[in-house]
């Protein structure tokens, strides 16, 4: 799960500084007078300009990210709302769906882990066997531009998927300071520590933490979703825990060995 990141400009920009320095120092000191003294300090100094291009233009406008974070927050508690009404109360599943957009679909159930046979072309299931609600994953748009702009590559075994998804939120989307993702017998435990969305998240706790659960959003969506996607097996977020000293939490995501629906189609309501 290899994409490309700011930081990776950022840091082929210091690294050119730092050897248009080297080769400065080395055509000053040594001084020859002659083609290779010439050679080292026209290096140098195309290194020099090289850099400072990379690192003028690869930074991008700074964004307020308290202001980002609490833009989805009505959206995501009024569908939670909305759910709740119908009485809906079930923890989210993101089952993958290889045949349809995306991959990924989310599932609510009214209650329990009844999952889905197939994916109808409507959001409200009335099938006495799995009733519920079915969704696009908030984070589809994310990992739709990840894969047409970043090449995003899922791998298939949880070793590297787990290490893939630190390097995407902590390197490529910088969204937090610091995650671990670790598995306890049959879950996989998520910390995250220094969320630069944690205001958001903040603001949904305090309606209800079972919406974060019911329909989650941001960082816990994404990492639900390729976990689906790179294990070809159904995940739900089935608890949360805050740490407001250190602006993080902790996620327990619990997988279900099934096999995958039949007959999907694609979701008119996403």
């Amino acid at each position: 799960m290899k994409i490309r990141s700011q930081n990776d400009y950022v840091l082929s920009g210091i690294v050119l500084l730092a050897a248009a320095f080297i080769l400065l120092a080395v055509a000053t000191l040594t001084d020859r007078g002659d083609l290779s003294s010439a050679t080292l300090f026209l290096s140098g100094v195309a290194c020099f300009l090289t850099a400072v291009f990379m690192l003028s233009f690869s930074r991008s406008e700074p964004v307020d990210t308290e202001i980002a974070s609490l833009l989805p927050v009505a959206g995501m508690l009024n569908q939670c709302r909305i759910c709740a009404d119908l009485g809906v109360r079930g923890d989210a599943w993101f089952i993958p769906a290889p045949s349809i957009e995306g991959g990924v679909r989310e599932f609510i159930p009214v209650q329990g882990i009844e999952i889905p046979g197939s994916f109808p072309d409507f959001s409200f299931l009335t099938d006495p066997g799995s009733p519920g609600v079915l969704l696009t994953p908030a984070a589809y748009p994310l990992i739709e531009y990840l894969e047409r702009n970043g090449g995003l590559n899922i791998p298939a075994e949880e070793a590297g998927l787990i290490s893939g998804l630190r390097e995407i939120c902590t390197d490529v989307l910088e969204l937090a300071e610091k995650v671990d993702i670790e598995r306890e017998g049959d879950t996989l435990v998520m910390t995250v520590r220094g969320y630069r969305l944690y205001p958001g998240c903040r603001c949904i706790a305090a309606e209800s933490p079972k919406c974060c659960t019911m329909h989650p959003c941001g960082i816990c969506s994404l990492t639900a979703c390729l976990l689906a996607r790179g294990l070809s097996s159904p995940w739900k977020m089935e608890h949360i825990r805050f740490d407001e000293r250190r602006s993080g939490f902790s996620v327990v995501f619990r997988g279900l060995p099934a096999p995958l629906p039949t007959g999907e189609g694609r979701d008119s309501s996403g």
